[in-house]
């Protein structure tokens, strides 16, 4: 029983054996110092943005979606300007240049196309001024200023007598030059007088008060440009269209014309390589053409160093594999290492040609002439169409009587005295605060009675509490200057002058109409220019052989390249690390991983300038201040409206920047010393940037507004304008829009990118297995079963033989030891025997172990 309990025991332990061989430590989470910085963030994103773009690359090198598709992600440049750089055609180009410049030089001597192109770009100035300018009043904003506009009409005069009167009975107690204190009535009429002072002095505040309300009412009319202004620039802007355009418009020689672009469609094509090749020498000088992952890298080319910077780095090690090695990451996209000095050998080789000054110039040359050729197809009739377009109709007797009612309209006298009494708690700052001094007044008064002198009290009355009631010119006098202001403005509108809905209906009305106009001759209007322009150009008589011989040098380039690139790639069909990049594939065909990283990655980096710089305050708040400069400017300045509109655009980027800095910092706060490898496993860390507002600042626009000529000469005599311009200098452009819309869903797609690294992490796992690794866990489950099988086996035998040496009785232990004497006699006389006969000895000694054998 007890040998059967050793062998259950025994088979209990393998399970807690292997059990025990299953179990690991929990890998320590990371801590990566202090976390959450926006720059931190925008890093981290950043270096996931970077691998998944080398693995986007990879995809395209092992599985191609499109040719060219990988060239251009190593590149960063937009594919299209790929497939054209590599279908350039040295014989092509010569067949192209002679066909394009032979047209041009066939037919175009002698015709006159400057008048024609002036006039196209009036209409499409008047088009733009008309259809997308600034915003027409809605009916609650003109039914505001009517009612503004009313009230000017039924207004009776705002009396400023009781505040003349009052300042009256101050200035009286003020002027008191002398009194003489020894007369009974003297002393009753100075105690009369500065009774009545200082209880003008209590009623002082309260009046100024009530009038400045009642006058400052009529303020509303100051918006009046504001609601009616895009009307009558519109009226404006057309009305100098008509004048400008009172002549008729025609080509020469149009029949001969249309037969140089009788061929045009021959040129599609080429267009397209010409429009990429012209983008190639541009590369250099525009950092943002043709880009395709902006700002992630450090330049404008995919650096393959800084990709592999970020797999070495401890950033990306702890938030994508527990802080270990990434050695299966770097093994799966070591080929785009190794393949990328191949590609880079497209540009490194191809540079020289596009820097070269010849090349460019007359690679646009070529770029304009092909574009504007291989948008031609009906020249006669597109002629037709457009001069129909160009010839406008007079304005309606509506619009008319509008623009004559609005220019009746003189704000000026009034906008001076209104802001005037803007600053008349700056400039007479006593009127609203006399009252608060009529204790000091008090003790003035009775040190005069006491001392019998006026000395101090004449001291006191020309003191900057009192000394501006006794000037000529009182606050009443500027009330009064401002009552005036408004019974101007009230009369000029009494005199039957209307500003109906039925006018701004009409604006709508032909604002409509033109687009439609445009809509419908768009093509034309195109089909005109392009033939217009190549006219132009072609007059010029430039020569393009340089071209033509730089091209048949790129096409040897790239044909070179090209070879050793499919080479590589046929390599990778046949490496031993297929596995792995089924997964690649896989990734890049479900998920658009690299867009919606970058976005991210660029948003954190533009939201940590913003907490860590205040150049974008600095610009609000001098904009600010330029604005009140420019709302002094006149009513009667024709540029006033345009400024002014101008500047409440920035008013609407300033409110959007301060709620987008508002929700910034809220993040910032939430975000502060959380580690990374928490943060990014947030759903919302990147998908709800969406939904933050965007200001939409463009920095060139902004210099260009304050470059306007009528924009210094009207805030001349004040630094507000230098002070806008060197606040322009320190900030950059405010607008992700192309960013926020990438974002949606990136979280769904982030995890993909996780869930890739986990399978290439199992992949290796299985490949690297051997024998051992796949069997092991069998094996020690039956060697640890044998030898506990052969453990107990001796055991028992032990057991079996202890038992049984225990059970013997007394008479067979003393037959034992009988038996045993008797065999030790029987070998000693044996041993006695062999001694005295040699040859017998073996024999016998046979025999004897054969008996003692048998006894036994």
């Amino acid at each position: 029983m007890k040998v059967w309990k050793l062998l259950f025991i025994g088979i209990l332990a393998v399970p807690c054996y292997l059990n025990a061989l299953s179990t690991t430590d929990n890998p320590p989470v990371s801590i990566i110092g202090k976390e959450g910085s926006f720059s931190r963030i925008s890093e981290m994103i950043g270096a996931y943005a970077r691998v998944s773009i080398g693995l986007y690359i990879l995809g395209e090198l092992i599985e191609p979606s499109s040719p060219n598709l990988a060239i251009a992600g190593y590149m960063n440049i937009n594919e299209t300007i790929v497939d054209a750089w590599l279908r350039v055609d040295g014989k092509e180009a010569v067949t192209v240049v002679n066909g394009i410049t032979r047209a041009a030089g066939n037919g175009t001597k002698g015709i006159q196309v400057d008048d024609y192109l002036d006039r196209i770009t009036a209409f499409e100035k008047i088009f733009t001024e008309i259809v997308n300018g600034p915003p027409i009043p809605s009916n609650s904003e003109l039914e505001r200023m009517g009612q503004i506009i009313d009230g000017f009409k039924q207004a009776s005069d705002v009396s400023i007598a009781r505040l003349t009167s009052l300042e009256k009975e101050i200035k009286a107690a003020m002027e008191m030059s002398y009194v003489n204190f020894s007369v009974s009535t003297e002393i009753d009429e100075f105690r009369r007088v500065n009774k009545i002072a200082i209880y003008a002095m209590e009623q002082y505040p309260g009046e100024v008060k009530s009038v400045t309300e009642k006058l400052k009412k009529f303020d509303g009319i100051l918006n009046f440009t504001d609601i009616y202004g895009p009307i009558q620039k519109r009226i404006t802007k057309y009305d100098e269209y008509l004048t400008q355009s009172n002549t008729n418009l025609n080509i020469s020689n149009l029949a001969t014309v249309q037969k140089i672009f009788s061929k045009s469609s021959d040129y599609q094509v080429a267009s397209k390589i010409a429009e990429s090749l012209k983008t190639l020498t541009l590369l250099d000088e525009t950092s943002s053409l043709g880009r395709i992952w902006a700002e992630v890298f450090k330049n404008d080319f995919t650096e393959l160093e800084v990709l592999k910077q970020d797999l070495d780095s401890p950033l990306l090690k702890n938030t994508l594999n527990k802080g270990e090695d990434l050695e299966v990451l770097k093994k799966v996209m070591n080929p785009i290492f190794d393949i990328g000095k191949i590609v880079s050998g497209f540009w490194t080789d191809s540079d020289a040609i596009f820097r070269d000054i010849d090349f460019k110039e007359q690679a646009n040359i070529i770029q304009q002439l092909l574009t504007n050729m291989a948008e031609v197809s009906n020249l006669e009739k597109s002629v037709a169409a457009v001069s129909s377009m160009l010839k406008l109709k007079n304005i309606s007797k509506e619009l008319d009587d509008f623009k004559t009612n609005y220019d009746k309209i003189n704000l000026d006298g009034f906008l001076k005295q209104s802001q005037i009494v803007d600053k008349l708690n700056e400039t007479h700052k006593y009127a609203y605060e006399v009252n608060i001094h009529i204790p000091h007044w008090i003790s003035v008064v009775e040190e005069a009675e006491r001392t019998k002198s006026l000395n101090n009290y004449k001291e006191a009355s020309n003191s900057d509490k009192y000394e501006k009631f006794k000037n000529d010119h009182p606050l009443s006098t500027i009330l009064a200057n401002y009552g005036e202001a408004v019974k101007d403005i009230r009369i000029t509108f009494s005199s039957n002058i209307n500003f109906p809905n039925s006018q701004v209906n009409a604006m709508f009305a032909m604002a409509t109409s033109l687009n439609k106009t445009m809509e419908e001759n768009e093509k034309s209007l195109a089909e005109v220019k392009a033939a217009l322009n190549f006219i132009k150009i072609s007059q010029k008589g430039e020569n393009c052989a340089h071209f033509v011989s730089k091209i048949g040098t790129l096409e040897k380039i790239m044909d070179e390249k090209r070879k050793q690139l499919d080479t590589e790639r046929e390599k990778l069909k046949d490496s031993p690390d297929a596995e792995f990049y089924k997964e690649v594939v896989k990734l890049n065909r479900g998920f658009n991983v690299k867009a919606k990283l970058v976005a991210g990655s660029n948003l954190f980096k533009i939201f940590d300038k913003i907490v860590r710089d205040t150049k974008f305050d600095n610009f609000f708040e001098a904009g600010d201040v330029l604005y009140k400069k420019i709302q002094e400017v006149p009513f009667s300045n024709k540029n006033r409206f345009k400024l002014i509109l101008k500047m409440k655009k920035l008013q609407t980027i300033k409110s959007r920047y301060e709620e987008l800095k508002q929700e910034i910092l809220l993040r910032k706060h939430r975000y502060n010393n959380v580690p990374m490898e928490n943060l990014i496993q947030l759903r919302w860390l990147i998908e709800n940037l969406y939904e933050l507002p965007n200001p939409e600042l463009k920095v060139e626009e902004w210099k260009q507004f304050a470059g306007l000529e009528s924009l210094k000469n009207n805030t001349s005599g004040g630094n507000e304008l230098a002070n806008f311009e060197k606040a322009i200098e320190g900030i950059s452009d405010l607008d992700f829009a192309e960013y926020q819309k990438n974002v949606p869903n990136t979280y769904a797609n982030l995890r993909a990118l996780i869930r890739f690294h986990n399978a290439i992490l199992a992949t290796e796992k299985v490949s690297s297995k051997t024998f051992w690794d796949w069997n092991h866990q069998w094996i020690e489950i039956v060697g640890f079963v044998a030898i506990t099988l052969i453990l107990n086996a001796l055991a028992y035998g032990g057991a079996a033989l202890y038992i049984r040496k225990k059970n013997v009785t007394p008479e067979e232990l003393a037959k034992r030891k009988e038996r045993k004497k008797l065999e030790e006699k029987e070998e000693s006389e044996e041993k006695a025997k062999n001694k005295t006969d040699p040859n017998s000895k073996a024999k016998e000694k046979k025999g004897t172990t054969t008996n003692v054998k048998a006894r036994r």
